[in-house]
């Protein structure tokens, strides 16, 4: 009598000699529950085999591949199976982009080395796991103008929220994707940034973000944006879904420095976030930037309890008051932080947070008090209800650009 294979015996399909020496990978494949490995000689075989049976691991040779394999990988190899693996022996930058744009998330240098390989599947057999159950809260500080010092406020509300809370994993993200300036303020030299990771957009996990992100002060996780101008095509709204729904379920606290105007990455984010840190000063050109964008957000289904709006740069010999702010937006000033050019300079200059700069200042005092009211957001805020329909057609119809 034939005995049923058990139901969480993981199988594999192996293309060509993909898995060579076979003696290292069967190792390593055995050692991680995958006990039934099959094989075919071609990728279009593969194909084949895979409009009967289903598998769990493909394994393909993408040394040689050409357009017309990589664009059958693309449409039938990679919608009937969770999981690819590529393998060749010369793995050149263009070479692993095409196998990432045709939907191979994992690539390991043929022949296969058994340490390489085992992390390999295990990114991927992580996948396969539940989502974790935690979800962190997302801060997002935006400005629809620039010059308001929405960097600043971001880099200081991640140093205070871990200061007031040291065993709170936090997050500070420079969503300005190209030339961001949080490593400017914080005199970082990122070994990687957020361009490394939407190349890996498909196989991120806790181990890869954080292998991505360079300490920061008090200890923050600081993920920093990209130099080269190609990364800005890269980060389209459904990366930006994936990068933020996997640093809100690895990190306790999340902040967000955004770019001024609403890209579909930015609707993204801000779809994403729990609270929204606008920022504005006390001028009317600021105001009436941070007026339209209430408008839009208005539009866009925000509800109050999400936006906090924040006067920077106050002082007293402004014309306008808060209470101008107020009628002006019809909406309250959550919190005003003080004008200390001379004390962000400096800190600026030394590549430190102004709360690390001058602990015992108005403006630190302003940041911290700020921090504190942030990382509660209200039970009412449910993403799912609240702007997350997918970057791309809600700007369209923000903008009316197309089918309400």
């Amino acid at each position: 009598m034939t005995t049923a294979p058990s139901p969480e015996l993981r199988t594999v399909l192996v293309v060509g000699n993909a898995d060579q020496p076979e003696t290292t990978s069967g190792a390593v494949l055995l050692s991680r529950g995958f006990t039934a490995v099959e094989r075919v000689d071609t990728l279009a075989e593969a194909a084949a085999r895979l409009g009967t049976t289903k598998f769990d691991l493909v394994i393909l040779p993408i040394g040689s591949a050409t357009t017309e394999e990589l664009s059958l990988i693309e449409h039938d190899i990679r919608s009937s199976v969770p999981f690819i693996i590529g393998t060749a022996a010369n793995a050149t930058q263009e070479l692993i982009l095409g196998a990432l744009r045709a939907g191979i998330p994992e690539f390991v240098p043929a022949p296969v080395q058994s340490e390489e390989f085992d992390v390999a599947v295990r990114r991927l057999l992580r996948r396969m796991e539940p989502a974790p159950r935690t979800r962190g809260t997302l801060i997002a500080v935006y400005s629809g103008k620039g010059g308001l010092g929405t960097t600043t406020m971001a880099v200081n509300l991640a140093t205070a929220i871990a200061r007031q809370q040291p065993a709170v994993r936090v997050a500070l993200v420079d969503f300005v994707v190209v030339g961001g300036d949080v490593r400017v303020l914080l005199d970082l030299k990122p070994a990687y940034d957020i361009g490394d990771l939407v190349m890996k957009v498909d196989r991120i996990d806790g181990e890869l973000l954080s292998s991505l992100m360079t300490p920061g002060p008090a200890g923050i996780h600081v993920l920093a944006s990209s130099d080269r101008p190609e990364v800005q095509d890269l980060i389209e709204s459904s990366a930006t879904g994936t990068i933020l729904g996997q640093l809100r379920a690895h990190f306790d606290v999340v902040v967000l420095d955004l770019e001024h105007y609403l890209s579909e990455r930015t609707i993204g984010a801000l779809d994403a976030a729990d609270r929204i840190v606008l920022v504005t000063q006390l001028s009317v050109p600021a105001l009436r930037s941070t007026q339209r964008t209430l408008e839009l957000f208005n539009r866009l289904g925000y509800p109050p309890t999400k936006v906090q709006v924040v006067v920077n740069r106050s002082n007293a010999e402004s014309p306008l008051t808060i209470g101008d702010a107020e009628t002006v937006l019809g909406r309250r000033i959550h919190a005003k932080l003080p004008n200390d050019f001379g004390a962000c300079a400096e800190a600026t200059t030394k590549g430190i947070p102004v709360l690390v700069h001058e602990p015992g200042s108005s403006l630190s005092s302003g940041f911290v008090q700020l921090a504190s009211t942030l990382t509660n957001p209200p039970a009412s805020i449910d993403v799912a209800s609240n702007g997350g329909n997918g970057g791309d057609s809600r700007k369209r119809r923000l903008f009316r650009l197309g089918r309400v």
